[in-house]
């Protein structure tokens, strides 16, 4: 067995030379971080020969120390969809080479992060940290962020204050100029569709715009009189389309005279390829289309990971978190915006329309993730 000894400015960039060294077999026996002049981090790591031996390819890594076993990029894709969080993004109307680079280095080194973790608990080690950065690593969980990405933050960071300013950076918001002709909004069954559409509605109107609504919600029962009951309110149309036809025309013509056109949808399970595949179809439209992704901000990491990847076909431009003031922990936000990189709209914090609704900002993000409950912030 070979051991080393790695130095470098950053966790990051030692296991980066590790892998360079040792291959991804290796397996990370401690890690220290120096104080100083010239502060740095070391990293010790041991490889096998036999295994060093085998020039195992790049796309593989070993998590288990006996027997060894690896696990390549193909088989990883058929696994629990937290193993590759950070491997996919879906970009549906392009980006600037700029800022896929910076997206892909991102998830790069967050992928690194993971793996190294996951290598060494199969391995029966643990990341030992100074007491500063173990007190932020134990912040940042009590949040439930996930461990890649709270190490990641600890690796930025000196000390706890620093750390909303670093998840701040992280953010992006939906900027309030240049919306659309149309807004659609998606999301499960249950998030407050309706309701923010009604409240999005609402706040149109009393800025003096002329609005109207289409309801695609055809499947749930009530569905169509609730929404009509707040267009009464309002006093603006609406139309209920039953076909991508009907949809395609009313749109148009609702384009061609009202300034901003609010599209209900029908709540499903996102698991339905039928359902998915026929809401994608509906959004090819010559009408300029902005479509947002609502999600419950009171449900658990591993359930907002899986509603993004159910819709993560279709042109999602960006977020809106609902039921803000149902919620515990608001570290799964962060966690599906480092993920996905898409920006955030609005946060609903309760049913009242028109209130209830806000536009989101960095800061008031940042201060719901570092909270542990909405009323601290």
């Amino acid at each position: 067995m070979k051991i080393k000894k790695f130095t470098a400015k950053t966790f990051s960039e030692a296991l980066t030379l590790v892998k360079k060294e040792l291959s991804q077999d290796a397996i990370i026996l401690s890690t220290e971080e120096k104080h100083g002049l010239r502060p740095h981090v070391e990293v010790t790591a041991a490889v096998d020969y036999d295994t060093a031996g085998r020039g195992v390819k790049s796309s593989e890594v070993t998590v288990h120390r006996e027997p060894q076993k690896q696990i390549s990029e193909q088989s990883t894709k058929n696994t629990d969809p937290a193993v590759r969080l950070c491997a996919e993004r879906v970009t549906p109307y392009g980006t600037s080479p700029a800022l896929d680079y910076a997206a892909s280095d991102l998830k790069s080194e967050i992928n690194s992060l993971r793996l190294m973790i996951e290598s060494m608990k199969n391995n029966g080690y643990e990341v030992s940290l100074p007491s500063k950065k173990r007190a932020m690593m134990t912040f940042l969980r009590e949040r439930s962020i996930r461990e890649e990405y709270a190490l990641r933050l600890c690796d930025r960071t000196t000390n706890i204050d620093e750390i909303p300013l670093m998840i701040s950076a992280d953010i992006k918001i939906k900027r309030q100029t240049g919306s659309r002709k149309a807004v659609m909004l998606m999301g499960p069954t249950g998030v407050g569709k309706t309701t923010t559409l009604a409240k999005l509605a609402a706040q149109a109107v009393k800025a003096g715009k002329k609005a109207a609504i289409i309801n695609l919600d055809t499947f749930r029962i009530g569905a169509v009189e609730q929404v009509r009951i707040y267009s009464r309110i309002l006093g603006i149309p609406l139309i209920t389309a039953h076909t991508g036809e009907e949809f395609r025309s009313n749109l148009a013509k609702y384009a061609a005279n009202r300034d901003i056109v609010y599209i209900d949808t029908t709540g499903r399970n996102p698991r339905d390829e039928a359902y998915i595949e026929s809401m994608a179809d509906l959004c090819k439209t010559d009408v300029p289309l902005e479509l947002h992704l609502l999600m419950g901000a009171n449900i658990d990491d591993e359930s907002m990971i899986e509603a993004y990847r159910s819709y993560r076909r279709l042109p999602i431009d960006y977020l809106t978190f609902t039921k803000v003031d149902e919620a515990v922990r608001f570290g799964p936000l962060y966690n599906i915006l480092v993920t996905y990189q898409k920006p955030v709209a609005y946060l609903t914090t309760g049913q009242r329309v028109p209130g209830d609704i806000e536009s989101a900002t960095v800061n008031r993000l940042a201060g719901l993730i570092v909270n542990k409950e909405c009323n601290a912030c």
